[in-house]
């Protein structure tokens, strides 16, 4: 029979056994170092990935993104994402009818045109801002001048900016083996980088164990 002091230390079990508890120990040890602080971490966000997230973030009316929304209106829809000179770009398909509001109706002409917006990514909180968000291109030339005259006429008709939580898509983790639960509580970040084929985003996150 095995004594008390054995059992507790592993003495006597199967190597295979001795050698998951050394593993379960050494799991616990680094929850334990981690949960509660703040941990210096990177996130490099391929192409793919990030038109998935805009995609996911912003196109989330029935696959449209609203610039203008109301009897008055002007979405995108359809958005190809891509990345040049250290900002984002969104080749889209926009849909307008661009006016006067009167009543229950807009007293404007109904205009389509491919478009291409960018903008440049910041990091705030837990969010990636799109900020400086502009049209660089617009296919139809009657839609160009409409949104021209628009945006002189109310100081823009673009938002400002627009944002993507990042917390929310850290979803929690069990480790395997046990049936304790990692999740991220809390997320800064502190730069984020546009290179050429992906973004860069450094921050810092706080996990939580239970």
């Amino acid at each position: 029979m095995r004594s008390k002091t054995e059992r507790l230390n592993g003495k006597g079990a199967a190597p295979e056994q001795q050698f998951r508890r050394r593993v379960l120990l050494v799991a616990c040890l680094s929850l334990s170092s981690v949960v509660g602080r703040a941990i210096a971490s990177e996130l490099v966000i391929g192409r793919e990935a990030l038109q998935t997230v805009m995609v996911a973030s912003l196109f989330k009316d029935q696959g449209r993104w609203y610039l203008v929304k109301g009897k008055c209106y002007a979405y995108l829809e359809r958005p190809h994402v891509a990345l040049d000179g250290a900002r984002v770009i969104i080749d889209a398909h926009l849909s307008s009818r661009l006016g006067l509001t009167v009543g229950d109706a807009c007293m404007g002409t109904e205009l389509i045109s491919d478009v291409r917006v960018s903008g440049k990514l910041v990091g705030s909180g837990s969010h990636i801002e799109i900020d400086d968000i502009r049209i660089d291109n617009v296919q139809d030339e009657n839609t160009r001048k409409v949104i021209d005259l628009l945006q002189s006429a109310t100081g823009g008709s673009l938002p400002k900016s627009a944002n993507i939580d990042l917390l929310p898509l850290l979803k929690p983790t069990s480790v395997p083996g046990t049936v304790i639960k990692v999740s991220a509580t809390n997320l800064a970040i502190a730069k984020v980088t546009t290179l050429a084929d992906a973004v860069d985003v450094e921050f810092e996150i706080k996990l939580t164990a239970r």
